[in-house]
C-alpha cells in the first residue's frame, strides 16, 4: 500500500503558490471521497476535471494523471512502465479534461466508466499494480 499525493484545487484558498499542500489519500475511501469531491465540484462544467497522482516522497514509484467525470474516466500512468486505461480501441480523436483551469487532450480510446477508472486506481494505490 502506497500513500498518494493528489494535486487538485489545493487549500488554503485555492491560490496554487508553491508550497501548497497536495491532499493525501492512503485508502480506497479516501480515494473515494477524492472521486465524490470532484465530481461535485465540477458538475455542470463543460469537462470533466483531472488530478494528477503520485507516491508519496518519491514520484518516480509512480505518478499518474486520473480524469473524474460524472460517468466516465481514466487513469494514465507516467511510470517506468507507461500503462493506461483502454476503453473502446475503434475510437478516434482527442477528449479533454481540466488540470488546474488547462485543457488537457487525452485520446478518447483511453475513457472508460468510471468505476473501472476507479478500480485501476486502488489498485496502484493497494497494491502499486499497473493495467
Amino acid at each position: 500500500m502506497v500513500t498518494l499525493e493528489v494535486w487538485y484545487n489545493q487549500e488554503p484558498e485555492n491560490d496554487y503558490a508553491e508550497g501548497d499542500p497536495p491532499i493525501l489519500v492512503s485508502t480506497a475511501a479516501e480515494l473515494d471521497a477524492l472521486i465524490a469531491r470532484v465530481q461535485a465540484d465540477t458538475k455542470g462544467m463543460p469537462v470533466p476535471s483531472m488530478v494528477e497522482c503520485s507516491v508519496q516522497g518519491d514520484p518516480r514509484r509512480g505518478v499518474f494523471d486520473m480524469g473524474i467525470g460524472q460517468e466516465t474516466g481514466f487513469v494514465m500512468f507516467m511510470t517506468p512502465r507507461s500503462a493506461h486505461t483502454v476503453g473502446d480501441a475503434s475510437l478516434t480523436g482527442k477528449v479533454v479534461y481540466d488540470y488546474m483551469g488547462n485543457a488537457s487532450e487525452i485520446p478518447a480510446s483511453y475513457e472508460v466508466p468510471l468505476t473501472e477508472a476507479r478500480r485501476v486506481a486502488v489498485a496502484f494505490l493497494e497494491r502499486e499494480e499497473l493495467p
